[in-house]
């Protein structure tokens, strides 16, 4: 073999150690790390806020939000899903379509899969319609409470004497 030769196979060899080095490692989640920015925690939390009130105003329960984004801070989605129950109380707004929850794959071996699946339709519709009785008497009892209090407000406003500059 001449001298050229066997440099260029060492150059190939090279090459291709450098390439299977480099693959391998673009699959590694340790090194990706080190790009991503760290979130601190005030951002974590108003992550968590967001997520909550958007699983409110969809009309997920507080569980399924949980559930559904475990990586988030539950006292920040709690946060802003009580938010987000109070704000929507408050103006009369309605649950927006919550999201198809995830099917999983149906089981080849059984054959009840469709008995089970409309056993837990039938049961979600049920508590769907529960859960929008429940919001309703709420919402009827804190307009009653709320009415009260802002009488007993304009009374307490209209006996104060005027400052005088």
């Amino acid at each position: 073999m001449s001298a050229s030769s066997f440099q260029a196979h060492r150059l190939a060899a090279r090459l291709v150690l450098a390439g299977a080095v480099t693959l391998s490692l673009s699959a590694c989640d340790y090194i990706g790390s080190f790009s991503k920015p760290k979130q601190t925690p005030e951002e974590a939390k108003a992550e968590g806020v967001a997520l909550g009130a958007g699983c409110r105003q969809a009309g997920q329960s507080l569980e399924d939000c949980y559930t559904r984004n475990p990586e988030a801070l539950k006292a920040g989605i709690f946060s802003g899903w009580k938010d987000m129950h109070e704000y929507m109380a408050a103006k009369n707004i309605q649950n927006s379509a919550p999201p198809a929850p995830p099917t999983p794959a149906p089981d080849a071996k059984d054959g009840k899969d469709s008995k089970d699946g409309a056993a837990r339709d039938s049961s979600r519709a049920r508590d769907r319609e529960r859960d929008s009785s429940r919001s309703r008497e709420r919402e009827s009892s804190s307009s009653r409470d709320s009415s009260s209090s802002r009488d007993s407000t304009r009374a307490s406003r209209d006996d104060k004497p005027t400052p005088k500059y």
